[in-house]
């Protein structure tokens, strides 16, 4: 079931959204409550070979998004879903393939999201992306969807 969401999403993301197949993004895994989303550094790469800042924001935002419309497109149905404030820390550079992770909360602090998005059709929920290199963070990004 999980399989078959992630397929379809990836390749809505290369029909709907062009950059994420320029970028060669890709989910990699969902289990129903966290996301992994992968790129590689060749088409990332900023002037000293390290990972571009606008590629590493853009993956954390793929991902928080892919991560949300998952759950509620599982849950609810079609959805539409946009990010519309984030907050991003650079700590180390990227001079590899990178990842980002994201997990929904737990359960009873979607409560409220849930209920909220079932009585008016919208929501908001607080999400954390991480960005690793080789299982080491690289980049944390945090925004509501």
């Amino acid at each position: 079931m999980y399989q078959q969401a992630l397929r379809e999403l990836n390749e809505r993301f290369i029909r709907q959204i062009p950059l994420t197949d320029h970028m060669g993004l890709e989910i990699s895994s969902w289990d129903g409550s966290a996301l992994r989303m992968d790129a590689p550094l060749k088409p990332n790469r900023n002037d000293k070979g390290t990972g571009f800042a606008g590629s590493i924001a853009s993956l954390a935002t793929f991902a928080g998004w892919a991560l949300i419309t998952l759950a509620v497109e599982e849950r609810c149905g079609a959805a539409e879903v946009a990010v519309y404030r984030s907050e991003i820390s650079y700590r180390r550079p990227i001079d590899g393939d990178f990842y980002a992770l994201c997990q929904l909360p737990k359960e009873v602090e979607l409560t409220g999201f849930w209920q909220t998005l079932k009585q008016t059709g919208k929501s908001r929920l607080e999400l954390a992306v991480t960005v690793f290199q080789d299982g080491e963070e690289r980049v944390r990004f945090q925004g509501p969807t």
